[in-house]
């Protein structure tokens, strides 16, 4: 005898379409073959569903009170309609993702994708093609690599293709099973709510094809895919910069199932910093020190570049704090020809340690400058501090406008040299003493 409806949903004869429907929902959660394996559970939802086909449309319900079955001309969709009793639910899709967790993909009445497709998965009325997943790893480089672009090496380990069964997953000789459930079609149709939904076959994988245990490749287990420990060559381009990654496609994972392509390789830069320069996108920055007498009198300097050394010339009446650009002696940008500047923050040295002689004569220039015999000389030269090298355009700076202010209140730059100077000499002898 056929088990009674009512039974199978453990509803009473006179409960409401409310408690079938709450009923309903518990059961199908329990037992649809998404959430539970066993053997059994697949028969067991579709008498749960064959039940509540029945019991949720009252021609059928009035007809199973009466006869014992639902009248066989109602058909799937008679009385109320297909999903009558799904009233306040939503629509099939959101009461598939409700009850299963988004374990199907959506559409009714057949199409649906049994297994959520991400990024560059399509589904279709027969299944999707899936494609595998994108991996990272990370390359450390130097900073003048950076600059001038290398070679280097990753170690990856992506899901391969197993070698021995060639991705089937059976031993060598061993035959494939189609499957009982979907027959060989990869998709399984289940009925709910008067709709036909179908979904990726939960037997075989939607593969269509089942292997028994002792036909299983010993490499794979039968998964036809294995995890290989590889190490790929990886092109840096000259101007990368940490952070960015760069894309090999078709080196990540292969897809689980199907032939799909592989997913991509991205690698991840890590640029250790310079000891010497200090880097902002495309420009490099460097703190060149020069002697006193240099910013006085003028002269030249030779500063490190990321193309070798350079002389740079120095203009009379430098500043601390000044800094110039040498224009095209940056990095160059990435896939571009154009370069970016070298900028040099200038850093004036004072000696630690004077002779009587020299302190003399600093006393000499001081008298000198405070007399203004020299103002005319200093003045023009300040006037020209706005072009402090031939080869490129100095950039102002807010350390020259400092000294400027300072100068007003008459504590000028050779003041300064001077005070520091007889400080540090007045310390050395006290120290002696």
């Amino acid at each position: 005898a056929a088990e009674d409806f009512y039974s199978v949903l453990g509803v009473k004869r006179d409960a409401s379409q409310s408690e079938i429907k709450k009923a309903y929902y518990q059961l199908a959660k329990k037992y649809h073959p998404d959430a539970n394996k066993a053997p059994e559970a697949k028969d067991k939802f579709i008498k749960i569903q064959e039940a509540y086909d029945t019991l949720s449309d009252e021609n059928k319900r009035r007809s199973y009170d009466q006869f014992g079955t639902a009248d066989p001309t109602g058909g799937m969709g008679g009385g109320g309609g297909p999903g009558a009793g799904f009233g306040g639910f939503g629509n099939m899709e959101d009461i598939l993702s409700q009850m299963f967790g988004g374990a199907f993909g959506g559409g009714m009445g057949g199409g649906a994708q049994g297994r959520r497709a991400g990024p560059g998965r399509a589904g279709g009325m027969g299944g999707f093609t899936s494609v595998g997943e994108d991996i990272e790893a990370v390359a450390t480089v130097s900073f003048m690599d950076a600059v001038n672009g290398t070679n280097t090496t990753v170690t990856i380990t992506p899901i391969v293709r197993c070698e021995p069964c060639s991705g089937v997953g059976a031993k060598k000789g061993a035959k494939r099973h189609t499957c009982s459930v979907c027959h060989g079609t990869g998709q399984a149709t289940f009925t709910m709510g008067g709709f036909h939904v179908q979904q990726s076959c939960p037997q075989c994988g939607g593969e269509g094809w089942t292997i028994s245990a002792k036909d299983q490749c010993s490499s794979c287990g039968g998964k036809g895919r294995v995890r290989e420990r590889k190490t790929v060559n990886v092109n840096i381009p000259a101007g990368c910069d940490s952070g960015m990654r760069i894309r090999m496609a078709g080196m990540g994972d292969m897809p689980i199932e199907g032939d799909g392509p592989a997913g991509d390789l991205f690698v991840r830069l890590r640029v250790t910093p310079s000891p010497v320069f200090k880097r902002k996108g495309a420009d490099v920055y460097y703190a060149a020190s020069i002697p006193f007498t240099t910013a006085i009198l003028g002269g030249s300097v030779r500063v490190p570049t990321v193309d070798g050394d350079v002389e740079v010339k120095i203009k009379p009446g430098t500043q601390p704090g000044d800094e110039l650009r040498l224009r095209g002696k940056g990095i160059r940008k990435l896939n571009s020809s154009v370069r970016g500047d070298q900028y040099l923050g200038l850093r004036v040295k004072l000696p630690t340690q004077i002779t009587e002689k020299q302190r003399e004569l600093i006393g000499q220039f001081e008298q000198e400058e405070e007399s203004g015999s020299s103002g005319h000389h200093r003045s023009s030269s300040s006037e020209k501090d706005g072009s402090t090298n031939s080869s490129s355009k100095p950039k102002d700076s807010e350390g020259k406008g400092e000294a400027k202010s300072e100068k007003k209140e008459g504590s000028g730059f050779f003041s300064r040299i001077k005070k520091d100077i007889e400080e540090g000499f007045g310390k050395k002898k006290s120290d002696k003493k």
